[in-house]
Order: structure tokens, then C-alpha cells, then sequence
């Protein structure tokens, strides 16, 4: 981005603007420098509809209502909603941050259609750390060959995927790191009588009470473990980093990006 885009203060939509992580998304909006909140949709007939986008998220009246559509100042929309939601807010056609998990290959390719003729940001988990802890299992995974490895997370009890997107990503950064294919080498679970496989990567998936989200992976040698872990303690940091992604997403041309061109990781 030149300067004076970098400068210049970016409209942003939250889609879903009425659900915990909207309303946390539209707190982030009104707290940012260099963004505006210019509006936040709910589906036809949702209670939130028409609701003060501010008093939504508890900061006090701004003006500005819940819509059924986003207003045509949006210059880039954000949402964490639902696949089959996502999907069908494509045809929006404006710039896209999606933190939307649980897609599947055909929604997926749905998404990457639409990227040919607009910018879209597409990150299971838009923490700035999470982010960088990919970039860090890569290497690590690389240099520890042979060390078994195993992903834990833990999520609220009201998460509907499961293994989250972000133990995913750090899964593949870690299979990535060996040459590997994580679909060739992933075990989700273990049941049964089965000894561990050479070179398996083990992902496990809790879920109980308010935990906002906990990644851990562990290397395990004969000699020693190395762990390395990232605790969400607040949805705010998802929001920020969605704030910076749609920054970018405002400025970019037609295309799919993750949060790696976001943080410009190479």
C-alpha cells in the first residue's frame, strides 16, 4: 500500500453485526484509528434488525442502524458467520475479510471464483500472533525432523467445528515444514489399539465451558518435548486483526490473500 492509502481511513460493514463476535467486530470498528464504522447487516426478520450499532456493542449511540444489506459506502465488509452464510454474501461483490471456519472444498472454490474479481482476505484465525506462531512451526517442524508431533485446542462449548481452523493452519505449517501433505499424514483422534505411524500428526479437538480459544503443539523426542502454544484471552485480538485485514482488503487488487500478505510475511 502507498503512504497515502496507509493514511486514509477505511469504511468497513460487519456482516452478522448482531452476534458475539460482530458486536466485538463493531467495538473494534468504532476503536481503530483509520477505520469507520459505516454499517452491519443481520439476515431478514433477525431480532438485532434496526438495533443502533453502537448500543449493539456497548458503545453508547452512533446513528447509524442495522441493515438487511450493507450500505453502498462500505469499502470492505468483514464476517464470522456461517459457511453456507458466507457463500451467499459473495454476491456483494465488494472487497471480503473472511474469519468464517468449517468451510468445505466446495465453498472453498466458491470463494476463490469470486477473488478473480475482487480482493479477498480469507484466515481462519486473524490473530497477529497466531500468525506468526505459523510462521515459527514451519521452521521449528523443519529443523526438529523426526520429533512426534501432536495439536491439541480447546474452544467454548458452543463451537461447531471441530478441529478448529487454526488448529488446522498450524497442523499444515507443521506438515508443510517436512515437505509433507497434512491430509496424508493427519490422525484426528486416537481409538483402538494402533501404535503410532511414522511421521503421523496427531490433532485433538476439546470443547467445554467459555474458553475463547488455546492452541498447543507439541514435538516429542525420546529426549525431550517442545511445546509451543497461543491463548486467546479475548475475542478483541480476532477483531483487530480483522481490522488490519480489511485495510488491506480495501486497497488490494482482485485476489485471495490470507493474513500472511497482511502482516506482508512473505
Amino acid at each position: 500500500m502507498t503512504q497515502a492509502e496507509t493514511q486514509a481511513v477505511t469504511r468497513v460493514a460487519i456482516i452478522g453485526a448482531a452476534g458475539r463476535m460482530g458486536r466485538e467486530l463493531c467495538l473494534a470498528a468504532l476503536e481503530t484509528d483509520g477505520i469507520e464504522l459505516a454499517g452491519g447487516t443481520e439476515g431478514p426478520g433477525a431480532p438485532g434488525l434496526g438495533a443502533d450499532l453502537g448500543e449493539l456493542c456497548g458503545a453508547g449511540k452512533i446513528g447509524a442502524a442495522v441493515t438487511e444489506d450493507p450500505p453502498d459506502a462500505a469499502e470492505a465488509l468483514i464476517e464470522f458467520t456461517t459457511p453456507e452464510a458466507t457463500v451467499e454474501h459473495l454476491s456483494y461483490h465488494k472487497p471480503l475479510v473472511i474469519g468464517t471456519t468449517g468451510l468445505d472444498e466446495e465453498q472453498r472454490t466458491e470463494i476463490e471464483e469470486a477473488a478473480r474479481s475482487v480482493p479477498i482476505v480469507l484466515a481462519p484465525n486473524m490473530s497477529v500472533g497466531v500468525n506468526l506462531l505459523r510462521e515459527v512451526v514451519r521452521e521449528l517442524s523443519g529443523k526438529l525432523a523426526g520429533y512426534d508431533i501432536e495439536v491439541v485446542e480447546a474452544h467454548h462449548r458452543n463451537k461447531k467445528d471441530a478441529p478448529s481452523g487454526t488448529a488446522l493452519l498450524l497442523a499444515r505449517a507443521a506438515a508443510e515444514g517436512r515437505g509433507q501433505s497434512l491430509e496424508k499424514v493427519a490422525v484426528y483422534g486416537r481409538e483402538g489399539v494402533a501404535p503410532r505411524g511414522e511421521g503421523e500428526i496427531g490433532i485433538h479437538a476439546l470443547r467445554g465451558g467459555a474458553v475463547v480459544g488455546e492452541h498447543r503443539l507439541v514435538f516429542y523426542s525420546e529426549g525431550e518435548e517442545v511445546e509451543v502454544v497461543h491463548r486467546a484471552l479475548s475475542r478483541r485480538t480476532f477483531a483487530d486483526g480483522a481490522m488490519r485485514a480489511a485495510r488491506y482488503a480495501a486497497n488490494a487488487k482482485p485476489g485471495l490473500y490470507s493474513m500472511r500478505d497482511v502482516l506482508e510475511l512473505g
